[in-house]
């Protein structure tokens, strides 16, 4: 009976696709014995299960044996079009492993310190080699001891260093020190490598190791190397870019922003594929569930390993923007395009998987003006503020998604498919079901496998509303565009508080002044209290060195703060009043200051939805 491997997490037990068996392997360091090849990211096996085969830790992958059994769904005609065969031989599906992903704006990364990311639940350190001018990616496991190495720091030598023995690497993962013994020549010393490339202000990541001519370990002849340089620049070219960003003259304009979701990768795309939601879900945020026109989607290509086009004729706002088109490009990347008078619009998405349940959303909202002015005023805005507002979208549906997503994996932990256990008979949902089917039919499932019951457990336990909504560990932790926003926010919360006492002294000094003075007007206090500014005024004017400067820098001080000297306090008592108003001013901007500084770390409930009509 043939099965199939495929890479899964830790812990994965139970049946996938409904009516297979699952058991669990571990990848062999090299390729079994027996009648196996590796395509597509999948040990196909024709005789016996691969042996389990010890492995280094850091190139150890979680695998797991799907068999076919007879059992077939109870409602077949609501299955979808899957070939049983091709799924279990691999044929016609894509390898999600030899994918290019972007993990990180490189303008949100930290070029000091090394940065942790999951991807496809491989751990990896993303960080500066200062030494190649470039972002290097390696796995975040140190080979010695099996310690994150994003716990470490980039030494002066510009070399990755463990936090742990020190054990130090160059971008290629080769050990360059160990400070107990010297440098390690060995390949049990070296780190896995990843190939990355920066394109379009993102960095990309290929989930698949160096080739060996390019490792440290590797032997390879000047023939070898250039070939797998070669192959290397080929894999590149498949990196899925926006060419209107490669347009010349700068017309378009971008919004990015980045942020970490409690929910699939597969929900998040099919949230953004479903235009039919943006009415309701974003009612006030961003559109307006009084404005609903028709959802006359179609494809206009067929599905494929590629993935698919659509159309929306009537487009948003019930048709007053025009059509828009949608790009799905597999196996994570999508884009709307409306060309409406006066400007054009993208709206992009890479749904970049990270462990099951878990997603980074890579948001770019690229906007092209027929007009210099609407750019000029986007590039006043700090970048910080476009994620800050970005955050109150995202939270629209992260409730509602975080939960739909458990109850689904709940009911297709038995065998069902997704369109046995949501009904979608709206022509609105076109994009939606076009996607399951295509991960089903190319994508093997997903990254992760089938939703079985093992799949469901691997989601976790369900958030709160507080964690859901928790912005600073989803987004603002890893992003330093937003930590030089809280460095600003409290450089500018400092200089609120200084002028906050600063000014409220000065108001109780002029008031201090002046109720004397107008008390001594009155003859109901001697003169001398009165005639504190005089006073000091004409101290300044005596010699005296020392004393006479500090003296005469307290008058001046006394006269900027109260004013020339009033005899009936009145002119005192009116700079009270200005200088308690600045402080009550100083204040208020302490305390928006405050409430911007909060927007970075918690999203608020409930959404503007269900407070406003």
């Amino acid at each position: 009976m043939k099965s199939c491997e495929q890479r899964l997490p830790l812990g994965r037990t139970g049946t996938c696709k409904g009516s297979v068996q699952v058991t669990r392997f571990a990848r062999p360091a090299a390729r079994p014995r027996g009648s196996q090849s590796w395509r597509n990211g999948l040990w196909l096996n024709y005789s016996l299960p691969p042996p389990v085969a010890s492995a280094p830790a850091h190139t150890a992958r979680q695998l797991v044996s799907c068999r076919a059994t007879s059992q077939v769904a109870a409602d077949s005609s609501q299955k979808d079009d899957i070939d049983l065969g091709k799924l279990l031989t691999g044929e016609g599906c894509i390898d999600w492993f030899n994918q290019w992903y972007p993990v990180a704006f490189v303008r949100d990364l930290d070029k000091s310190r090394p940065h942790r990311f999951v991807l496809l639940d491989i751990p990896l350190v993303i960080w500066w080699d200062p030494n190649a001018a470039a972002w290097r990616v390696l796995e975040d496991v140190c080979p010695h001891r099996l310690v994150p190495l994003s716990e470490g720091r980039i030494n002066e030598s510009g070399l990755l260093e463990c936090g742990y023995h020190g054990w130090a690497f160059n971008s290629q993962g080769r050990c360059e020190v160990v400070p107990q013994q010297g440098k390690s020549d060995s390949p049990r010393a070296c780190a896995t490598a990843y190939p990355a490339a920066e394109r379009q202000g993102l960095l990309f990541v290929l989930p698949r190791p160096l080739p060996p001519a390019l490792q440290p370990s590797g032997a390879a002849n000047s023939g070898q190397l250039a070939e797998a340089l070669a192959e290397a620049a080929a894999a590149e070219s498949r990196i899925p870019l926006v060419p209107e960003l490669e347009e010349p003259g700068g017309k378009w304009v971008s919004q990015d922003v980045f942020r970490d979701l409690p929910m699939d990768w597969s929900t998040l795309m099919e949230n953004v594929l479903d235009p039919a939601h943006v009415p309701f879900t974003h009612h006030i945020s961003m559109s307006n569930r009084n404005t609903v026109g028709a959802y006359d989607l179609k494809l206009t290509s067929p599905l494929s390993e590629r993935g698919f086009t659509g159309s929306w004729k009537t487009g948003p706002r019930a048709g007053r923007l025009g059509p828009q088109s949608t790009i799905f490009t597999s196996p994570a990347f999508m884009r709307n395009r409306l060309d409406a008078r006066g400007f054009s619009a993208l709206t992009v998405v890479y749904a970049v998987p990270m462990r099951p349940g878990k997603c980074r959303l890579i948001n770019r909202n690229v906007i092209r003006f027929d007009s210099p002015v609407p750019r000029l005023l986007f590039g006043l805005l700090p970048a910080w503020w476009s994620h800050v507002s970005a955050h109150v979208l995202l939270e629209d549906d992260q409730i509602f998604l975080h939960l739909g997503e458990e109850e689904t994996a709940r009911r297709r932990a038995g065998g069902l498919s997704h369109s046995q256990v949501c009904y979608m008979p709206s022509q609105a949902d076109t994009y939606v079901v076009a996607f399951n089917r295509w991960i089903q039919k190319y994508g093997g499932g997903g990254p992760f496998g089938g939703t079985d019951a093992g799949y469901a457990e691997a989601l976790g336990a369900r958030l709160s509303r507080t964690q859901l909504l928790d912005r600073y560990s989803q987004h603002t932790e890893s992003c330093a565009t937003c930590q030089r926003g809280l460095k600003q926010i409290a450089a500018a919360r400092a200089v609120a508080g200084a002028v906050q006492l600063a000014s409220g002294a000065a108001a109780l000094f002029c008031a201090a002044v002046g109720a004397a003075a107008a008390a001594a007007a009155s003859g109901g206090a001697s003169g001398a209290a009165a005639a504190v500014p005089a006073a000091a005024v004409a101290a300044a004017a005596a010699p005296g060195g020392a004393a006479a400067a500090v003296g005469s820098a307290l008058a001046a001080l006394a006269v900027a703060v109260a004013g020339p000297y009033d005899p009936t306090g009145a002119g005192q008592m009116v700079r009270a009043v200005a200088w308690a108003v600045a402080a009550a001013a100083a204040a208020l901007a302490g305390g928006r200051l405050e409430g911007l500084r909060r927007l970075f770390y918690e999203g608020v409930y409930p959404p503007p939805r269900n407070t406003k009509s």
